[in-house]
């Protein structure tokens, strides 16, 4: 399966949902993304993710970690988040 990442604007939030395989080679994209936003608050929905792969993981940990709003986040996902922030 391949990744897919859509953007909806409402007023000054941004919501990005992510859709697929999160891995590596998605990064760069998202981050692009991301940093053309920075004025806005920014959601990632994360409904439709697939797999993710570690460096994912920490990726998305990092986001929350910066302010980034993670919903309709997979339990596998929450539960690695979480396990990150705690290691």
């Amino acid at each position: 399966m391949t990744f897919r990442l859509s953007r909806v604007v409402s007023g000054k939030r941004v919501t990005f949902a992510f859709s697929g395989e999160l891995t590596r080679k998605e990064l760069t994209e998202i981050t692009g993304m991301i940093e053309r936003e920075r004025s806005a608050r920014i959601v990632f929905d994360l409904a439709n993710v697939t797999t993710t792969s570690r460096e994912g993981i920490e990726y998305l940990r990092r986001a929350a970690a910066d302010g980034i709003e993670l919903v309709n986040c997979p339990p596998y996902i929450s539960r690695w988040v979480q396990a990150d922030e705690q290691a």
